[in-house]
């Protein structure tokens, strides 16, 4: 067998193979190389990453942080914080510094507007709740970059605002009902078929606010819930984290057209009406106690019957007797009626062979701030008897009354409104009785007639604090009640389904209603006279590196 021998390569060839594996050498090089320099890339990006996390979550620690520190400092009357004062979560991890800080801040007693005030950058003039308000700025920094670490500079601005929410479109507030209640908040049941039933059908013309869904619910609660009564706006305030107000409590209105409301989709911003106890720890809890509140005296009515006082503006009287009275020189006088002017739902049954009445005349220049402590069976508000009467009653000076049962013996049940009335006050009920008693039920009712046309047009704020108050219709199908000034409730406001289902023959309006127009009061601003709720609106704005 011959065996051929290989033939060589020729130098063309040996060069080209030589050149295809230089080649191959430097696309590996290459392609090793740029794989070297893309993973040392990755990871420079990777470690860039980590900081500016580390970074973004130290600022929104520091952004929760102030808003802590100031909800829980700021909003409490008398608040001292010393200045320069760091607050130090971690390096690295959040930080504040108090800056200028504040001293026995007490933003129930503020008035500030921003009218008069230097506007600070980015402040919002409505902010997250409509309308105007009082306003206190503070201002939070961070502080030294050895305290706080890898964080960027901030600048954390506070606009603490205050406001009468009957004054600031939020004509029916209906608060967290008290921790003795049995049963549930009713400003919804219909109970037209039994004695004495009572529905809610009335007109809100504003926003209806309802501050603890919860209360509203027992086992037999529909869930869903709707709200029957027609408002213009629905606006639910759970502060509670755990219970949004969705889930698990479920709660829609009525719009004016009788459709379905669904509760507005503004931000929630937790309210205060500052402290109900010494803790502190119920202060976001949605509870109403601003009729006498000693541990917050800056936003409870019986205190500011004693600021009037003590400021020489108007004396309190306090009605703790049922004895005969009559002055010419007050506005106010007491009687015993045998065969009662107006007589209480089942007289005389229940009461005593006569009827202690008092009667309040509220266009006298004479009319005190009174405090009611149920030693009479009848209130009757005399209000204006022609049209003048009615004009200038708006110029007088606000007066509040403050009604409260006797903790034993004869109690308020029956209270009357003679006419019309077009001066400011404030009336506000609260039950003083230990826990295991039932709550008062008081009947308000309209007498007479209107100064003209068929509307009872009546200014006044309401306050309620676990009594249970009715509103009966007069017995005139044709006439209808306009209240001008709002509600603030924690327990059942219901009309007589006596009066007819007609939402319009009851219709809660604002103090600056157009359909009555009023004058400026005499005297101090009507809304220093008013319970206020305290809420933080937080502006972040980081610094930006020069």
């Amino acid at each position: 067998m011959r065996i051929h021998p290989q033939t060589p390569l020729s130098s063309s060839s040996r060069g080209a193979l030589m050149a295809a594996a230089l080649m191959l050498m430097v696309v590996s090089g290459i392609f090793v190389t740029s794989w070297v320099a893309l993973m040392s890339t990755r990871a420079s990006q990777v470690s860039y990453l980590e900081s500016m996390i580390e970074r973004h979550v130290g600022l929104e620690s520091s952004r929760l942080l102030a808003w802590q520190c100031t909800s829980s400092q700021a909003l409490v009357p008398n608040s001292t914080l010393s200045s320069s004062k760091d607050i130090v979560l971690g390096k690295n991890t959040g930080s504040i510094n108090t800056k200028s800080g504040w001293n026995a801040l007490n933003v129930y007693t503020s008035e500030n507007t921003p009218g008069g005030m230097t506007t600070v950058y980015p402040y919002n003039y409505t902010g997250l709740r409509p309308g105007a308000s009082y306003l206190n700025v503070e201002q939070l920094v961070r502080p030294d970059s050895d305290t706080a670490g890898n964080i960027d500079d901030f600048n954390s601005w506070q606009f603490l605002k205050t406001m009468p929410p009957v004054l600031n479109g939020d004509l029916f507030c209906i608060y967290r009902k008290p921790d003795a209640a049995r049963t549930q908040l009713d400003v919804y049941t219909d109970a037209s078929s039994s004695s004495g039933g009572h529905i809610a059908c009335w007109t809100v013309q504003g926003r209806t606010v309802l501050h603890h869904p919860r209360s509203l619910f027992v086992a037999n609660t529909p869930s869903p819930l709707q709200l029957p009564f027609l408002t213009k706006s629905l606006y639910i305030q759970s502060h509670a984290t755990l219970e949004p107000p969705s889930i698990p409590y479920p709660v829609y209105g009525t719009d004016p057209n009788g459709k379905a409301l669904l509760p507005s989709n503004l931000p929630v911003v937790p309210s205060t009406s500052g402290p109900i106890d010494s803790s502190g720890t119920s202060d976001f809890q949605g509870y109403l106690n601003v009729v006498q509140n000693n541990n917050n005296p800056d936003n409870s009515l019986w205190h500011f019957q004693d600021r009037e006082a003590a400021a020489g503006r108007t004396p309190t009287v306090t009605i703790d007797t049922n004895n005969v009275f009559n002055s010419s020189t007050e506005a106010y006088w007491i009687a015993q009626q045998t065969n009662p002017t107006y007589k209480p739902p089942d007289w005389p049954r229940g009461y005593s062979d006569s009827l202690k009445v008092l009667f309040i005349k509220l266009d006298s220049q004479y009319l005190k701030n009174m405090r009611i402590t149920g030693a009479v069976n009848q209130i009757i508000f005399v209000g204006q008897s022609n049209a003048t009467a009615f004009a200038n009653a708006a110029y007088l000076k606000p007066v509040i009354i403050t009604i409260m049962p006797a903790l034993n013996g004869d109690s308020i049940r029956d209270i009357r409104f003679e006419r019309e009335n077009n001066r400011r006050h404030v009336l506000a009920f609260k039950n003083t009785r230990s826990a295991a008693a039932a709550p008062p039920v008081i009947d308000l009712s309209w007498v007479n007639n209107p100064i003209s046309g068929s509307e009872f047009r009546w200014r006044c704020v309401l306050v309620n604090e676990y009594t249970s108050l009715m509103f009966n219709m007069p017995a005139n199908l044709t006439q209808s009640i306009r209240w001008l000034g709002g509600v603030m409730t924690n327990w059942t406001v219901k009309r007589y389904a006596s009066g007819g289902t007609n939402p319009s023959r009851l219709l809660f309006t604002s103090d600056n209603d157009p359909a009555v127009p009023a004058a400026t009061n005499n005297g101090p601003a009507f809304s220093t006279f008013l319970p206020r709720d305290a809420w933080l609106e937080s502006y972040f704005a980081p610094v930006a590196p020069p």
